[in-house]
């Protein structure tokens, strides 16, 4: 039996230049001929190599998320004090919202909702992130609390989801134009207010 011919593109490369154009352009704005384009490929190639536009915009994302997942872990360090954590995770994700030019924040946070009602996987990916991330928070809240790090007093559902608020408005605002300073100080505002 006949082998296929081999791929003559680099799959991290294209999807790394599909992702970049779905943070600029969001999903509805990026047409095939943009993804072609910029992913150095024809749209046949593209379609066998993976699928339709929908499903690369979700690889990406799923792409992106993982950085997010890992940063999340980092948290999770016990040797590490609450609020150096948090901070550090905070710093982070500033550090990926500001690091193109222009800054483009959160691919899932300033793209995805838009899509989210007209594409319930989507919709579904956008859900499971919310999910993963105030599950991560709590846990690191109730070791901190366990541990005497936080006041008793704090509930550790909702103060994951006020860290997951900020998470969401820095993603915003650095898309937005404010400044790596600025995002910092509201960082470590939110931060300090909870510890």
């Amino acid at each position: 039996m006949a082998r296929g011919r081999p791929r003559k593109f680099n799959e991290d490369a294209a999807l790394t230049a599909a992702m970049c154009l779905f943070w600029e352009k969001g999903l509805s704005a990026t047409s095939l001929d943009d993804l072609a384009l910029a992913m150095d490929m024809t749209r046949p190639s593209i379609y066998n190599a993976f699928g339709n536009k929908e499903q690369i915009y979700r690889t990406t994302l799923a792409r992106f998320c993982t950085g997010l997942d890992l940063g999340i872990e980092e948290i999770f360090d016990t040797s590490v004090q609450l609020q150096t954590a948090l901070t550090a995770f905070f710093d982070q994700a500033i550090e990926v919202y500001c690091g193109n030019n222009p800054p483009m924040g959160c691919l899932m946070i300033c793209t995805a909702p838009s899509e989210a009602f007209t594409n319930p996987e989507v919709g579904q990916d956008l859900r499971d992130l919310i999910k993963r991330l105030d599950a991560g928070f709590v846990k690191r809240l109730q070791l901190a609390q366990s541990e005497g790090e936080l006041p008793q007093d704090i509930d550790p559902k909702n103060a994951a989801k006020l860290l997951q608020a900020t998470l969401q408005t820095l993603a915003l605002r650095a898309r937005c134009g404010e400044s790596k300073a600025g995002l910092r100080k509201l960082a470590r505002y939110a931060v300090a207010v909870l510890v």
